[in-house]
């Protein structure tokens, strides 16, 4: 098979030779590295551990649902860096804010910060000589999770690959920010226009949180454990290594370029205006403290033999977490399977209040993944679920920028968070889906804080509310049972029992996608 598929090589893209392939990613010698110590000192470790703070060995928090202030957080964390800076992300887009990031990144290198990138191959084709040239950078060190043997990115290539190793369908979804081992980044955002409020097109409603305290040292342990792990391969392996090697001046060019055209821009001068650490020590970005615990999914879940109790979601599982009043369930992609249709019941049938937002159909950006979902709602509403899906526009105001969406363009949920009794919240990259459970590499926080618990809870009702999201209900009427829509625009409740903003055929092809057996790799 592996034959095969290298009959399918076609030219690489980038302008890179023709079809390569490297080594066996496994027998790649990779030389370990580690996290630095809390205790090495350091101006992130001032902020960390500032006077005043009422427990050491609690961590603080700050939630960071703006995208603006996201992207301002990585680039103040870049900036401030004096040791260490580990990424680790699913998807890192040469995009103008990936542009930036990138440029961030180069530039605490050249100070002499260690910068170790980690990356998911899935899509890395689409800049790899740019991302070869970055690494020849000697303080900037790129890894590949689960790699494509053959490389370029071609679709007919990448389709023999896939056919032909089943591990290429599991994914590191993993996404993390850490400076100095003092402050991290963790969430749902990507590294992308999308996911910053800058693409013009899609605005991602996101939520990440920024952490500094004990948890950080775990947080650093398990992005080492994928570092030194197995399943990843250093970006010299790669084909035509030595020939991109030659071109880190002129991509540090380019970045430098991408800069000044963002900063010239409203956009750029919107995020110039955000002062990230004025902010953070003025308090009027709030932190909260309390307790947190860092669940992860190990590196050779790549391997499909992992036993279901080191996994995420058993880890998950493992805490007791079982609300009594209320859970709110926050996930773009919502696909509960037997497992949670089970859950849901059982919590449902001691009187707990069951709340979900997900993306409506149009607000979905895997439309095919929405039809997964819809296969449950009925049953779901029957059992006293309360479904909301979040509309298209969210809001018709371009000023808002935080979790209601930009207004600008079209809006679709990326956050993935759930809220116990508004007691504790889980903020991560994990979506409630089979492909989160079982396939993808997943990264999430379960946060003991009612502070934070609350302003999740109020974040995603707002979202729930009728100016931004449908309610979902039923209506039977002489032996038919249909889902009825109810949203409001302006002063007027808006009603309907067809999906909201869809076309016809858009429907004909959710009712075919509902009939393919394919629910285990959405």
């Amino acid at each position: 098979m592996r034959a095969a598929a290298l009959l399918l090589c076609l030219p690489l893209l980038a302008g890179l030779p023709g079809c390569a392939s490297i080594r066996d990613h496994r027998a790649v010698q990779k030389p370990e590295s580690h996290a630095i110590a809390q205790d090495v000192p350091g101006q992130l470790q001032k902020l960390a551990y500032r006077s005043g703070q009422a427990n050491p060995k609690d961590s603080r928090f700050v939630l960071l649902d703006s995208g603006l202030d996201a992207l301002a957080a990585r680039l103040w964390l870049a900036e401030k860096a004096e040791k260490t800076l580990d990424v680790q992300y699913y998807i890192f887009h040469g995009d103008q804010t990936g542009a930036l990031v990138a440029e961030a990144l180069m530039k605490a290198a050249d100070r002499g910060v260690r910068v170790r990138i980690l990356l998911d191959d899935i899509y890395t084709h689409q800049h790899e000589e740019g991302m070869l040239a970055v690494d020849s950078h000697p303080n900037i060190e790129i890894r590949l999770f689960n790699p494509f043997y053959y490389r370029g990115g071609d679709p007919l290539l990448q389709l023999g690959q896939f056919l032909n190793d089943d591990r290429l369908n599991r994914r590191m979804h993993n996404k993390l920010f850490v400076a100095d081992n003092q402050f991290a980044i963790s969430g749902g955002r990507n590294i992308g226009d999308e996911y910053f409020l800058a693409d013009g097109k899609l605005d991602f409603i996101d939520l990440d949180v920024l952490t500094s305290g004990p948890v950080v040292a775990d947080l650093s342990s398990s992005f080492d454990d994928y570092w030194n792990s197995e399943a990843v391969v250093p970006a010299r392996a790669m084909p035509y290594y030595k020939e991109a090697r030659a071109k880190l001046p002129a991509i540090k060019q380019v970045l430098d370029t991408y800069r000044n055209e963002l900063e010239s821009s409203d956009y750029g001068k919107k995020l110039k205006s955000r002062d990230f650490e004025s902010g953070l020590l003025s308090g009027k970005l709030p932190a909260y403290t309390g307790k947190a615990q860092v669940i992860v999914d190990p590196p050779d879940k790549v391997d499909g033999d992992t036993h279901v109790s080191d996994l995420l979601m058993g880890q998950f599982a493992g805490l007791g977490l079982s609300p009594k009043k209320e859970i709110l369930v926050i996930s773009p992609y919502f696909i509960p399977g037997k497992v949670g249709m089970d859950w849901f019941a059982y919590l449902r049938s001691r009187g707990t209040r069951v709340r979900v937002l997900t993306n409506s159909m149009a607000a979905s950006d895997v439309p095919l993944v929405h039809s997964g979902y819809a296969r449950y709602r009925e049953d779901l509403l029957d059992m006293g679920v309360e479904l909301h899906e979040l509309k298209p526009l969210a809001n018709s105001s371009p000023k808002k920028t935080r979790i209601t969406g930009s207004g600008s363009s079209r809006s679709s949920l990326h956050a993935k968070s759930f809220v116990f009794d508004r007691e504790k919240a889980f903020i991560g990259s994990f979506n409630f889906d089979p492909r989160s459970v079982l396939l993808n590499t997943e990264l999430g926080l379960i946060i003991d804080s009612p502070a934070v618990a609350e302003k999740v809870a109020e974040m995603t009702e707002l979202a729930m509310s009728p100016s931004y999201s449908h309610r979902l209900s039923l209506k039977r009427d002489q032996g038919e049972t249909k889902i009825i829509w109810t949203s409001q625009a302006g002063n007027n409740e808006v009603i309907t029992d067809t999906e909201p903003n869809t076309t016809w055929w858009d429907r004909m092809k959710l009712e075919f996608f509902m009939l393919l057996p394919i629910e285990g790799i959405l």
